[in-house]
């Protein structure tokens, strides 16, 4: 076998991409640990900035490395029912704000995606490019439903909702400390909305309490949005 087809077979199997995805995560937590924690070196963003030139420099699609690390997908289900703990354990205080959440969901769910599409209007961006935006804040596996119900390119709405998760991570905790936002439950359940799994492994650095309420609210957003944005889309 010479060099050029051992290439071919090693970077076409499955096992090689979940190796080297899993090492680049880990290499990004070493790298936040040592730097104190620092807000801007979160581990998932050490994990992309090595992982984009890999796929880059080995010419692989988006979709064959997404179908590669399908198993890890497959544990996203599990990892998010396993949230329910912190919930069950932060259920009192969950519905003592029962008014608040409500609203929030309502009206931040609403506005994430009014403002993002709003921005790309003004730019003239395409129709296709605006509904793909449209699930920014929602978790991956329900992007991918979504956006196919509502005519969006999956792979370009899975752009958009790294990208937001990637912010939320990184400016989070800043936006909370200009805006004075000193509870736990509301920054958590902020990072949920916004950032979904991403936001939830920042929660997590803060408290359970955070951690709850950013579960509570990726869970509710990603409901909120499969449920009534095809509808409405369907409407326009």
């Amino acid at each position: 076998m010479n060099t050029d087809a051992l290439i071919a077979y090693v970077t076409s199997t499955p096992l090689t991409w979940i190796i080297i995805t899993i090492s680049a995560y880990k290499i990004g937590i070493l790298v936040y640990e040592k730097s104190g924690k620092h807000s801007l070196l979160q581990p998932i963003v050490i994990a992309y900035l090595i992982m984009l030139p890999i796929l880059i420099l080995a010419k692989i699609p988006y979709k064959q490395y997404f179908e590669s690390v399908s198993i890890l997908h497959f544990f996203l289900g599990p990892a998010t029912v396993a949230l329910a703990l912190p919930l069950y354990k932060n259920l009192k205080l969950i519905r003592a704000y029962f008014l608040p959440i409500t609203v929030t969901l309502f009206a931040g769910g609403t506005f994430t995606i009014l403002s993002a599409v709003g921005i790309l209007w003004l730019f003239d961006a395409s129709k296709i490019t605006m509904l793909s935006m449209t699930t920014k804040s929602v978790t991956a596996p329900i992007t991918l439903i979504t956006a196919q119900d509502i005519g969006a390119v999956p792979s370009l709405a899975m752009g958009f909702v790294v990208l937001t998760g990637l912010l939320g991570a990184l400016f989070g905790t800043f936006v909370f400390k200009v805006l004075k936002i000193k509870h736990d439950a509301a920054k958590g359940f902020t990072l949920g909305l916004i950032s979904h799994a991403i936001g939830i492994a920042r929660s997590l650095e803060i408290s359970e309490n955070a951690a709850a309420f950013a579960a509570l609210a990726m869970g509710l957003v990603g409901v909120f949005t499969a449920v009534l944005l095809p509808i409405v889309i369907g409407f326009l």
